[in-house]
């Protein structure tokens, strides 16, 4: 019988009443545990697994490289033994394990690479994934992986999900479980003050509040800002402002270890002010925190869909972001939570953010699917990755040469791809390293590689000025080179930095624009700017490794200068050439030439001298949508004709035959109705001189003009005998327009359609003025006539006014002569 597991955690940790719980049900399947943070899920809980008995090791994955360096060596602590023996650590860069190792701490990427080596997770017994509610796509992608193992190899494999604020019901369902284990903490009462929107810049908002804290409240301040920026910008304005005995920390991914555990230390006699990013809402515990001060903004990466790349927006924390952060104040006694934002704004917030598979460039994960042998949409996904990012992931990586599509359908990695799918970095990078290592240039690109994965954060645009102090990423660089199959010897002929950089991120070569100073054309064929005050923004060529912003076109954050010459000479696979027949909308003409092009960057043309009819009217079409209809000359006759047909449309109803024909519906059809007709036309000028009647006319058969000539003519004939045009564009009823003389003796008002469609007639006086509009003949006969002839008569004296029109002879003329 083995002994309660409880026994080994702390029993003032709330986690030690579920222990016992956890550890029984996680022998028979998985486990879905929901604790609040403070509860002792990560610290406490992994210790009373190890003694429970399971036979294999156990895995916990954290989400961030900081909080799994705190974890393990919280654990290791508490053994009282060093970490890399009885708890372990493996992240990218780091590994402290031995044979002795039973409780392995990885960051989340590690586990992908645990199981690409070994599908069947060989004596691992339990895989923990901590902070589940983050929902990053390793975290994911690590689940999906695991349940396709436990699925089909591994019945006994055990998981555990562990968060604070995941919506536990719905991991159960996608488990197979029940319901999740509940452990609540005991939290005390946060006062939250609402602070209101200021006006003022974030950082001096930020310091405002803090100071007024450190005067109104005892007890360790945490201040949430969204960025490393934001957090130097505040540093630098509280400095000068904090009493003795108030020590300022920074908290964020990129600080060193020392400063890490400075600022996550127990209490001491010191007054602490920490300015965090969002790392410190559930990640990792700082004890002797009273105060927060959220500013209620983050970092969110998402898809540009312009170009396909990844931005990062500042944007406002969803509301289970702020009762995080607001907990983070009632750990160990009553505390207060300002808000730099209004109550009343605070419900306009998303509930919670979408998870990273959602919203994230995909290009990484497909990889990793690929090199495990499954179809993306195969694997048992929380949420299965968007179509269209899919989509996008595949073209890069087939642009990398890493991922074959064939025209019958198969996919999957090249024996490139398997290649780059072997080393733990991002494809684009995989594949600059690949490349470089046939090109001697293995040096150059591992320091350049290890600049991009950890990018000083102080420096501009020109990611040369830091390869030129590369001294920080050296022991990286080092870790790269020897991942590498063969390694070749730098050659003094080799490509530079900025080549290197464009096969890594082929779609982000970038020509400046004409006429611009710092806007640029990508070769994946969005626009994107810098900083006109930035010495790159004079680089006719440039090749971008970082774009970000929240504007309509993305800021260029990290790029290198390159020279043409460079790319034909180095990147000639990257320039294709064909015979272009398109519509050039600032001429406005259809353009033939022969083109070389680097994406949509045109190196070169050279006009075509025969151009084939059918693809010329094609690429005047893609013109006349651009431009919108009113490009066409749209006569009287044709503009009438598309009224009579809708008219059509809806005295047919649903069963009706005849073609939508409303600018819409021309739009998307002008492939079938007006393409045949411009196989001659090569411009708008010319377009203009088309004649549009019999264009259109050929959208319907005999039978259907014949139909709509019978039913809704162009013609009406009056009772004078005289046909006059209708019109049927105006709303309403069709128009006849006519002078009231050639109306007389007509007692009913005319009617099209078989009689169905009363006609709006516009009675005219003799000068051809409207009289009077009515679709009632009969009534203005017997009502208003008499009014009309007493106006007119005496005007127009030669025409006749007779005193009862419904007996009178209809006519044009004005009176005959009388005879002397």
């Amino acid at each position: 019988m083995t002994s309660p597991a409880s026994r080994f955690i702390d029993s003032h940790l709330p986690i030690s009443a579920v222990a016992d719980n956890v550890c029984d049900l996680l022998r028979a399947g998985n486990v879905v545990l929901q604790a609040e943070p403070g509860a002792g899920k990560s610290t406490g809980l992994p210790l009373a697994l190890l003694q429970a008995g399971f036979e294999g090791r156990i895995v916990m994955l954290e989400p961030r490289r900081i909080a799994a360096v705190n974890v393990a060596n919280r654990l290791a602590s508490q053994l009282n033994e060093p970490l890399g023996k009885t708890v372990g650590l493996r992240m990218r860069g780091r590994t402290e394990i031995s044979k002795s190792t039973r409780l392995e701490v990885v960051t989340e990427g590690v586990l992908t690479r645990l199981l690409q080596n070994d599908p069947m997770l060989d004596g691992v017994a339990v895989v923990i994934f901590d902070e589940f509610h983050e929902r990053s796509l390793n975290a994911d992608l690590g689940l999906a992986l695991c349940l396709d193992v436990q699925q089909g190899l591994r019945e006994d494999l055990r998981l555990l999900l562990m968060s604070a604020t995941l919506d536990g019901q719905q991991l159960c369902e996608h488990l197979g479980i029940d319901n999740p284990i509940v452990c609540k903490v005991r939290q005390h009462p946060v006062k939250i003050l609402w602070e209101g929107e200021s006006q003022a810049a974030l950082q001096l908002a930020a310091a405002n509040a803090t100071v007024k804290a450190l005067a109104a409240f005892s007890g360790d301040i945490l201040v949430f800002l969204p960025g490393v920026a934001e957090i130097e910008k505040t540093a630098k304005l509280l400095g000068p402002q904090l009493p003795s005995g108030v020590v300022l920390h920074r908290l964020h991914s990129g600080v060193n270890t020392d400063a890490q555990q400075a600022a996550t230390a127990p209490r001491s006699n010191d007054r602490r002010v920490i300015l965090s990013t969002s790392i410190a809402e559930t990640s990792i515990t700082i004890d002797g925190v009273n105060i927060v001060i959220d500013s209620g903004l983050e970092r969110r990466s998402r898809i540009d869909a312009s170009t396909g790349a990844e931005r990062l927006e500042t944007v406002m924390a969803s509301q289970a972001s702020a009762t995080q952060r607001a907990g983070r104040a009632g750990r160990t006694g009553p505390g207060v939570c300002y808000r730099l934002w209004g109550e009343s704004a605070h419900t306009r917030r998303a509930s919670s953010w979408q998870p990273e598979i959602l919203r994230s460039e995909l290009s990484s994960l497909l990889l990793d699917v690929g090199h495990w042998g499954a179809g993306v949409f195969s694997l048992p996904w929380i949420d299965s990755p968007p179509d269209a990012s899919v989509q996008r992931s595949i073209t890069l990586l087939q642009q990398l040469d890493i991922w074959r599509q064939t025209s019958s359908g198969e996919q999957g990695l090249t024996e490139h791809g398997r290649a780059v799918a072997r080393l733990p970095v991002h494809p684009r990078m995989g594949h600059l390293l690949l490349w470089a290592n046939d090109h001697q240039a293995v040096d150059s690109a591992c320091q350049l590689v290890a600049l991009l994965e950890d990018k000083p954060r102080t420096s501009g645009v020109d990611l040369s000025i830091a390869l030129q102090h590369h001294s920080k990423n050296r022991r990286r660089a080092a870790q790269l080179k020897k991942l590498l199959p063969r390694v070749v010897a730098d050659s003094v002929d080799r490509p530079g930095y900025a080549v290197l950089l464009a096969q890594a991120f082929p779609d982000r070569v970038a020509k400046r624009r004409p006429g611009s100073e710092a806007r640029y054309l990508l070769a994946g064929g969005a626009g994107v700017l810098m900083s006109k005050d930035d010495p790159l923004a004079q680089s006719e060529w440039l090749v971008v490794a970082e774009l970000g912003g929240a504007g309509k076109e993305a800021r260029i954050f990290a790029a290198l200068e390159i020279q043409e010459s460079e790319l034909r000479h180095w990147c000639a696979e990257l320039i294709t050439s064909d015979d272009h027949i398109g519509w050039d909308d600032r001429s406005e003409r259809v353009i033939a030439e022969k083109q070389w092009r680097l994406g949509s960057i045109i190196l070169d043309a050279k006009p075509l001298q025969a151009i084939d009819p059918e693809q010329r009217a094609a690429a005047l079409v893609s013109g006349v949508r651009r431009k919108g209809l009113a490009c066409l000359e749209w006569s009287e006759d044709a503009l009438e004709w598309r009224a009579r047909v809708d008219r059509m449309r809806q005295l047919e109803g649903d069963d009706s035959t005849y073609p939508a024909v409303d600018d819409g519906a021309l739009l998307h059809s002008l492939e079938q109705w007006l393409q045949p007709f411009v196989t001659r036309v090569s411009n708008f000028k010319a377009l203009s001189k088309v004649n549009l009647m019999p264009v259109l006319s050929a959208m319907i058969d005999y039978q259907q003009q014949q139909k709509l000539d019978q039913w809704l003519p162009r013609r009406y004939t009056v009772p004078s005998g005289a046909q006059h045009q209708l019109r049927y564009v105006a709303k309403g009823n069709p128009v006849l327009s006519v002078k009231l003389q050639e109306m007389f003796g007509c007692k009913e008002n005319p009617a099209v359609a078989l009689g169905r469609l009363p006609l709006k007639i516009e009675l005219l006086s003799p000068a051809r003025r409207p009289v009077q509009i009515t679709e009632d003949l009969a009534n203005f006969w017997h009502n208003s006539y008499p009014d009309v002839k007493k106006d007119l008569a005496g005007r127009y004296p030669k025409h006749p006014w007779p005193d009862d029109p419904l007996q009178a002879q209809a006519t044009a003329r004005v009176k005959p002569r009388k005879n002397k």
